[in-house]
Formats: C-alpha cells, structure tokens, sequence
C-alpha cells in the first residue's frame, strides 16, 4: 500500500516544481493538460479547468457535467493525442493514468507529467477518487479547496444516504447495453457500486466483475436478477428500438415488472463529481418509480 506521507512529499516538492516554473503572474492560472475524462473534471470542480482534454466532442456524451470551459482545446485520442498542438499550448503540467501510460515519453518532453490512476487492480475506485482529489489538489496549490469539496461531499452522501432510506428494500441493477444482445452489468468492484454502498442500496447483481466495474453478458444472463429496480447507464439507439420486440428481453422478470429509464450521461469510468452525480440522477428516478 503507497506511504501516504511519501505521496504527500512527493506532491508538495512536484507542486513547488511546478508553480515554480509556472512564475508568480501564471501559479494563479495554472496550465494544465489531461488525457483523461476523471481528472479532467475533478479540475474543474477544483477550481483549476484543463486547458486541454483528449477526446473533448465526446464529453456531452459520456460526462455532460461539470460542463467544460468553452475554450477548452480537443487534443484528440487518449492514446494518440496530438503533440505538436499540445506543446504550442505551453502546459505546466499533464495528467495522465495507467491507461494512457504509453504516452508519457513524448508527452514529458513537453511538460512535467504526473500520472494518478483511479481504475486499476486492487482496492475500488471511489476511495481512489476521493485521494486522486487531494492528490490533483496538492500539486495545482489548491488543497484548501479539495478539502472543501470533499467535506461537502460527504454531507451530500449523509443527505443521500436518507433519500435512499425508503428504497433499501429492492435491489438496483445497473445495465449498459453494448447491442440489443450484449450488455454490460455494473457490479462490485466499480464506482456505481461504491455509490449504492454508500447509499445503503443492495446490487442485484452479485457476481464479481474487472476491476472497471462491470461483467459482460449476452442479454439471457440477466434472467439471474430477479424482482430489481433496472436501470440503463447507456443505451444505443438500435438496441432501444428492438428491445421492445425481444421476448427474451420482454420475459425479464425486471422487466414485466415496469419500465428500465435510461440515465442521463454520467461517466461510468469517473471520479468524485461522477458518484454524486450517479446517486443524485439513481435516487430521482427510484422517487418518480415509487
């Protein structure tokens, strides 16, 4: 298990680096880059927004809120971003995680690089999430107000946890459709199930999964869940528009039980700012159901 007091060595002397070379005029602005969605919005709720994300057309789609800067730069793929755009822009700093590693020999010829991985074997991502904010806090100078967001974050779960009282009493299952056949089911280890733990909800669906958070099923593996409160992360299009025409789907006993709502964009694969929105969104749709 990582020292903390090493990390937290390591991320003062890394911080004092950095606004060291940012100048006094541009500590106040950091400039920051990231290849990732979840360090991208812990930034913005910190106070200090990426100049740059990788991937930015999809945001809408996968993350929605908290909405980006408008002048935020799209530096492309997460495995292969564009370098020479990246460098023009002149970050202080870029954020990478394991999945993204293999960029990290040309990307620290640009800027210094820190690498703070939420998804990875071992342990769940939302205590890992609740350290990737201190530790992003820490090194952009803003640890006072990481501490702040955690705190309030904490009472947003106390006031959560309450909302969820009356629905403790039926399991939630979490689906993501790849196709109107295949479907990816949100189980323990995941940042969906670290929310329902810390609402007092019970997943429906038992059976352990990667260390992303999800098992994937062809759509008769969901005949395991019996009586749950089903709702979709995601659901494409075409699957929307056969599924209803599936008997498979229709025998369901989830299904023949009410409607499966589909979520509104919440980033599966997130950090802090995605497990409140994931409660708040999950405990709106169990109060329009009762």
């Amino acid at each position: 298990m990582p020292d903390p007091r090493r990390r937290a060595l390591v991320s003062g002397l890394l911080a004092a680096a950095i606004l060291s070379r940012a100048g006094p005029a541009r500590a106040a602005a950091l400039r920051v880059a990231t290849l990732d969605y979840a360090l991208a919005q812990t930034l913005i709720v910190l106070g200090c927004p990426p100049i740059a994300i990788s991937d930015r057309r999809d945001w809408a789609k996968w993350v929605l809120e908290p909405a980006l800067a408008p002048g935020t730069v799209d530096l492309g793929a997460s495995l292969d971003p564009n370098m020479e755009l990246l460098a023009a822009l002149r970050p202080d700093l870029i954020l990478t995680t394991d999945y993204v590693g293999p960029t990290e020999a040309r990307l620290s010829r640009i800027a210094p690089v820190r690498r703070i991985t939420i998804y990875s074997e071992g342990g769940s991502p939302l205590p890992k999430a609740i350290a990737a904010t201190r530790e992003i806090g820490a090194i952009t100078g803003r640890s006072a107000e990481a501490e702040r967001y955690l705190d309030e974050t904490e009472r947003f779960f106390d006031a959560c946890a309450t909302r969820a009282l009356p629905f403790r009493g039926r399991p939630v299952a979490i689906l993501s459709f790849i196709d109107e056949r295949h479907v990816r089911v949100m189980g323990r280890p995941g940042l969906y199930q670290d929310v329902l733990d810390r609402l007092g909800l019970r997943n429906a669906w038992e059976a352990p999964t990667n260390f992303w958070g999800f098992s994937t099923i062809g759509l008769e593996g969901l005949a395991v869940i019996s009586d749950a409160f089903a709702v979709a992360d995601y659901l494409p299009a075409e699957a929307a528009a056969t599924l209803p025409d599936s008997p498979l789907w229709r025998q369901l006993p989830f299904v023949r039980n009410g409607t499966v709502p589909v979520l509104p964009s919440v980033l599966v694969f997130g950090g802090v700012p995605s497990a409140r929105r994931f409660a708040s969104l999950l405990l709106d749709m169990l109060e329009q159901a009762a």
